[in-house]
């Protein structure tokens, strides 16, 4: 076993523990118990029938759960591949189902994947939700690209969101496309585009382009439009995203959004924007005040990874 994979196994195993603590500190004593046998009995023998069994009985075997039961860990411990589980006011339910997921061993990848699968086909919302919010933690990560993409379309709320917010699995595992599809459609459904984990990273030429048009066609309509767009366009700004952002300035939008325009202009590398508002001191204070809300898993200036929005 080489380092890399001792540490995987190590943190899957930490993973593990954490969400069996959380739950059980959340659950009666008998609830907890069947809970822990369940998954104990699916981790040596996941036959299909008994993981569906479990996963869709949850909620009848799961009543006695705090009614403020929601769970949060106070960091995001890896799975197998490496991935944060980011998990932030969870309820009990939702949590318990993922545990059970990660209870399925790693098998051939087509007994494996086709296990998992037909939970996706026959699940319900919440079911699907949970589903979907496992992404980071099953084996075979490449292997569920097209479902990924499958939960951004949806047009399930619960269900969406479990894919688009707080999920390190589309930063990594997406290709362009499929990624920038996940922050437009974010945009459209008005989600809180912060949330989206890899946005620095995975920001991209083709996705500035298409926030432009989205920008044109919600100003024209007189709709709101996110602040955090004008961060994302920020290293992409051209003369025809800057011809908007200069006529909202001067049609003197929201405080958020004229600190978000000033600050991209100041960090832009479009010199007309740059110049734009080292002209007006206003603006060059708005653009010093401006903090940027980017993605989950920066890192500090110790090296400590931050999971908070900035």
């Amino acid at each position: 076993m080489n380092e890399s994979t001792a540490t995987h196994k190590a943190n899957e195993k930490d993973l593990g523990d954490a969400i069996g603590s959380a739950l059980k500190a959340n659950l009666p004593e008998a609830e907890w118990q069947w809970l822990s046998e369940q998954v104990a009995r699916i981790a040596a023998d996941p036959q299909q029938r008994v993981v569906a069994q479990v996963f869709t009985s949850l909620p009848r075997q799961l009543k006695g759960a705090r009614k403020d039961g929601w769970i949060s860990l106070t960091e995001p411990y890896t799975g197998p591949n490496g991935l944060p589980l980011i998990v932030e006011r969870w309820p009990t339910v939702k949590l318990a189902r993922v545990w059970v997921l990660m209870a399925i061993p790693k098998q051939e990848q087509t007994t494996y994947v086709q296990l998992i699968e037909r939970l996706f086909t026959y699940g319900e919302m919440e079911e699907l939700a949970a589903l979907y919010a496992a992404l980071p933690v099953y084996h075979y990560p490449e292997a569920w690209a097209s479902r990924c993409k499958e939960g951004i379309r949806s047009n399930i709320g619960p269900v969406r969101q479990a894919v688009t917010l707080q999920n390190a699995y589309p930063g990594r595992f997406l290709d362009e496309g499929g990624w920038n599809q996940l922050v437009l459609k974010a945009f459209f459904t008005e989600e809180p585009i912060g949330a989206i984990v890899g946005l620095r990273e995975r920001n991209n030429t083709r996705l500035a382009g298409a926030l432009v048009d989205y920008a044109y066609e919600r100003h024209a309509a007189g709709r709101r439009i996110d602040p955090m767009l004008w961060l994302l366009i920020a290293p992409f700004l051209d003369e025809r995203a800057y011809h908007l952002m200069t006529q909202m300035l001067k049609e003197s939008g929201t405080l958020s959004e004229r600190q978000a325009i000033s600050y991209a202009f100041k960090n832009s590398g479009f010199g007309p924007a740059k110049q734009y508002v080292e002209n007006d001191a206003a603006l060059r204070k708005l653009s010093d005040a401006m903090e940027t809300q980017w993605e989950y898993g920066r890192k500090d200036e110790q090296g400590t990874t931050s999971y908070n929005n900035r």
